[in-house]
């Protein structure tokens, strides 16, 4: 399970899905580069999709698994694309959640959401995510987060793929128009949940985690030795 920007690999459990998954898989939610106890070191080059994809997948190695069922959102769902560029064949299934796949972060009248404004709407809406970041930690972040504003749909694309896709947002989210788009030009499965992009992670209905695990249940492969990551 692939958290979001500013978040970390507890966040899963303080949402509910690591009680829900648990008992039927083995989870593993790491801490994604730059956030909570994983390297923090401010170096762009560390930060590409491909990079962090590849960090997912010495984790599964040294975990012993070939194959896992991923779920990512936001930044995670980033994060889990890169998986799905660069690593296909080491999928079951992926829900992504809370990232608008065809444009990657929002507009602005500036141009493309930059972290400054980003980090300064994120103090002023959920302090509680920034107040206890050090200096080096925000720049790691904006590693992170520059890495993020390349993204684009026409660029990368990113559809249709083999392995099979859940989408997941929230009806209050900005994103979900856009994910909902994708789900029918593809044929995609979707979760709307009642949420904005950050509460729907943080406090997901039931509703939506059960559907969720129901996904990935039906998919092939999944049995209780299968990582969730």
């Amino acid at each position: 399970m692939l958290h979001g920007l500013l978040m970390d690999g507890k966040s899963w459990r303080k949402n509910g899905f690591i009680s829900l998954f648990s008992p039927f898989f083995h989870v593993v939610c790491p801490d994604l580069l730059g956030h909570g106890e994983s390297e923090k070191q401010p170096v762009p080059e560390l930060y590409t999709q491909q990079g962090q994809a590849l960090s997912i997948i010495k984790v599964m190695d040294e975990l012993g698994y070939d194959k896992a069922h991923v779920i990512g959102y936001s930044s995670g769902a980033w994060a889990a694309l890169g998986l799905l560029n660069h690593h296909p064949k080491r999928l079951h299934s992926v829900a992504l959640g809370g990232w608008d796949l065809k444009n990657g972060l929002p507009e602005t009248p500036e141009g493309k959401l930059s972290f400054d404004m980003f980090m300064s709407y994120a103090t002023s809406t959920a302090s509680e995510l920034t107040s206890g970041l050090s200096l080096n930690d925000q720049e790691s972040i904006r590693c992170f987060f520059n890495e993020l504003r390349k993204y684009s749909e026409k660029k990368e694309a990113l559809f249709p793929y083999k392995t099979p896709i859940l989408l997941w947002a929230g009806a209050s989210d900005p994103y979900h128009s856009a994910m909902a788009e994708i789900a029918q030009q593809y044929g995609l499965s979707m979760i709307l949940g009642k949420g904005d992009q950050l509460s729907e992670f943080n406090n997901p209905g039931k509703a939506s985690i059960k559907k969720i695990f129901k996904f990935i249940e039906t998919q092939k492969g999944s049995m209780p030795s299968v990582t969730c990551s």
